[in-house]
């Protein structure tokens, strides 16, 4: 074992891996040429120029659940107090999935999954470098090929438009009795199931 060698070793033979939160900062996520544990962990944060092992989240993820009551005022059926409330992810201290709730057990159920589900998205929408580069990214939409225009990060949500510029059709479950409401732009959740991301 005395021949093992330890540490980033050289800097030219360092790998970007992107970046990190450390406190409050933003710092380089890099690859070195040996590990710096027995685990054979080759991860290291760049801090003031000095490399220093890494082993901790790669993304910081964040639940926040809040409970709230409303009133609900009708007509017809009288007033009533009803229960509401919001659960937001986040990711590196920035709200990238917001949701309605009322109920708070269930919530924290849905944002497992929620988390679960973006974690292994074909996006990457926990990481931020993943998400400035979707703007521009090609993708289908209910079938029809599309260009993500813009991202409303904090809704989890993108918007697209047809790659010629017309109108989406409209979709095959649309009643007959519907306005035609054919639009060139549509928002939608980056999970939804009618965005195809792997386009070429």
């Amino acid at each position: 074992m005395s021949d093992d060698q330890w540490g980033a070793g050289d800097r030219s033979n360092w790998s970007n891996h992107g970046f990190v939160m450390v406190g409050a900062e933003r710092r380089p996520l890099i690859y070195g040429e040996h590990p710096h544990s027995r685990s054979d962990n080759r991860h290291y944060v760049e801090m003031d120029g000095e490399a220093v092992g890494f082993d901790g989240h790669r993304i910081l993820i964040g639940v926040e659940i809040t409970a709230s009551n409303y009133l609900k005022g009708s007509h017809y059926s009288g007033s009533e107090v009803r229960k509401g409330g919001s659960g937001k992810i986040t990711a590196d201290g920035e709200v990238v999935f917001e949701f309605f709730t009322r109920d708070t057990r269930g919530a924290l159920l849905r944002a497992h999954h929620l988390i679960g589900e973006l974690s292994e998205h074909s996006s990457g929408w926990l990481s931020k470098e993943a998400r400035d580069r979707l703007v521009g990214r090609k993708v289908y939409y209910r079938g029809v090929p599309a260009v993500i225009t813009r991202l409303i990060v904090d809704q989890g949500c993108v918007i697209l438009e047809t790659e010629d510029g017309k109108p989406f059709p409209p979709p095959v479950y649309r009643d007959a009795e519907d306005e035609d409401e054919s639009e060139s732009s549509i928002k939608d959740e980056v999970l939804s199931p009618h965005i195809w991301w792997h386009r070429s």
